[in-house]
């Protein structure tokens, strides 16, 4: 048989298996928008929490499965940014995100196959990262927001879910504290000026858009779930309730972003 024909079906599974990894690829996308950057910084802050409620539980299967699900749709999302700016200083924050991520998402993986009867390990080193990148984001949005502030007239319900989630967060954080008794009044100020913050902005929401044929319910479902979870926050640190505030915290992001898709 010639040399020729041997080759070819090597090399047409060669050719397949280049394919499979092409598909496997995140599509870098070639535009940067605030609202894919607010996406991420939703994505990012939901895997803290969900990091936090495993030092507090590491037990916490539901925990550790969103976790996972965090790690997987950044993995798509956060290697799909551009490399690439016009503008400097844009420039070096990609480049910067870029190289970071790979680094958190190998060992928050790692916490994440951790088995369940093990002690949970020491996630201060991760989270410090975690919050750098977080920044990073934030500074990218920023930098987009001041160029091109008509293009953003539609971010306040994604907005709001962010908020949800840093408010969750610190909430998490501060329990976490209080657990290794080390407490912070400065800490307890920021639970409830973010607290305050959230409550006026929902409140905003709700009258600029509750009569809206579609928009009020989930307004008013997540209006709810903040009444719920509000008097815990208010009152803390007595009887913390770390799973109540995430679960419903996540009930109100989901609303807020069920809402932004209306529009």
């Amino acid at each position: 048989m010639p040399k020729a024909l041997r080759l070819a079906p090597l090399l047409f599974l060669l050719a397949l298996m280049n394919q499979a990894v092409a598909s496997e690829q995140p599509v870098k996308s070639n535009t940067l928008t605030s609202e894919y950057l607010l996406k991420q910084e939703l994505l990012l802050n939901q895997l803290i929490v969900n990091i936090h409620l495993l030092q507090i539980d590491f037990l916490n299967k539901e925990a550790r499965e969103q976790m996972q699900d965090n790690l997987a749709l950044l993995n798509q999302s956060i290697p799909a940014l551009p490399e690439q700016s016009r503008d400097q200083e844009t420039a070096k924050l990609l480049a910067s995100t870029l190289s970071l991520w790979p680094i958190i998402s190998r060992h928050a993986a790692w916490m994440a196959e951790l088995p369940a009867h093990s002690r949970p390990p020491e996630a201060s080193t991760l989270l410090l990262a975690l919050a750098k990148l977080d920044r990073k984001l934030l500074l990218l949005r920023q930098k987009l927001l001041t160029r091109f502030p008509h293009r953003n007239k539609k971010l306040g319900f994604l907005e709001q879910a962010l908020l949800m989630q840093r408010l969750s967060r610190e909430y998490l954080s501060l329990t976490l504290s209080e657990l290794k008794e080390d407490k912070t009044a400065s800490g307890r100020l920021q639970l409830q000026t973010l607290a305050r913050h959230f409550e006026q902005k929902l409140s905003k929401l709700d009258k600029q858009f509750g009569d809206h044929a579609h928009a009020a319910k989930p307004i008013k479902q997540a209006q709810a779930a903040w009444n719920f979870i509000k008097v815990g926050i208010d009152q803390f640190p007595g009887k913390p309730v770390p799973e109540l505030v995430a679960r419903y915290g996540s009930t109100i992001v989901s609303r807020m972003t069920s809402a932004h898709q209306m529009f």
